[in-house]
């Protein structure tokens, strides 16, 4: 396995697993908010935090994190079914929050959908705690 930094030819490889995945958000904000502007926006701003994970030339898993200067975040983070259980995500995690600690910051937040029990089981396995602490608004800007 080799872990390179996520690049915008990735990107329809990256939708393709994110759609075939279990865990993974496919409603239509989350599609939009997928779109490759916006993915090649966010690369542009965290380009050292982003990150695939490759075995034998495919694509295992992917990792979109960044920060806001104070906290960092993970958006999504995905390991194909077959690759589960392998290490490939809890390295994917570790290399995106080296980046970020390299950078200052103090503590990440990773975004997991409540029904995502597999999900939430693993970032609890590797040290993330559950933080209800605040619920999660939206507003469109178009």
């Amino acid at each position: 396995m080799i872990i390179r930094e996520f690049a915008s030819a990735d990107i329809e490889a990256a939708h393709l697993l994110w759609r075939s995945t279990e865990g993974v958000c496919k409603c239509d904000k989350c599609t939009e908010l997928d779109s490759r502007e916006n993915l090649e926006k966010f690369m542009t701003r965290n380009p050292k935090s982003c990150f695939i994970a490759e075995i034998d030339g495919n694509i295992a898993g992917t990792i979109l994190a960044g920060h806001d200067g104070r906290t960092g975040l993970i958006y999504r983070l995905t390991v194909s079914e077959e690759c589960r259980e392998k290490g490939i995500g809890k390295a994917l995690v570790d290399r995106s929050v080296e980046m970020i600690k390299s950078e200052g910051i103090k503590v990440v937040v990773a975004f997991v959908l409540s029904e995502n029990e597999g999900g939430n089981a693993f970032w609890e396995k590797i040290g993330f705690t559950e933080e209800n602490m605040a619920t999660t608004r939206r507003l469109r800007l178009y």
